[in-house]
């Protein structure tokens, strides 16, 4: 409830009628639990549909769930224009805490394949190359 208060009560930095929550487009919090994570969302008065989610494909990887599910949702074209993310993260004995970022799809430096060949982003979509879940996939052995 602290990460969702202070989100209520800060201004938005570009638009000072709003506070950040009414200006974020997109919430990718850690990949623990999807049920328990979207009961929690919905309780603090977020829409389901603003939640990404890749816990399905990667499963809890721990620490790295925020950042693969990022990179997924760039490059699924989730995120397809410039978009507030709101990332929260939490841990076992009620660690929490979160980060309010704007991303940009169109400044993404574009990733290297297998080959060492630049892998391009058209409109966030990737046109080449393995999916950051594939690459945890192939990173434990799945």
């Amino acid at each position: 409830e602290q990460m969702m208060g202070e989100l209520r009560e800060y201004p938005s930095p570009h638009d000072g009628s709003k506070t950040v929550l009414e200006t974020i487009d997109l919430v990718v919090p850690h990949q623990a639990n999807r049920t328990m994570v979207t009961e929690l969302a919905v309780a603090a008065g977020l829409e389901p549909d603003q939640l990404y989610f890749n816990i399905e494909k990667v499963g809890n990887v721990s620490a790295a769930s925020i950042p693969l599910a990022i990179s997924d949702a760039m490059h699924e074209g989730v995120i397809d224009r410039p978009m507030r993310l709101f990332a929260p993260g939490f841990g076992a004995g009620a660690v929490g805490g979160y980060a309010v970022l704007r991303l940009d799809p169109a400044i993404v430096v574009a990733e290297r394949s297998g080959s060492g060949r630049d892998v391009a982003l058209d409109g966030g979509v990737r046109s080449g190359g393995s999916s950051s879940s594939d690459d945890a996939a192939t990173a434990f052995g799945g």
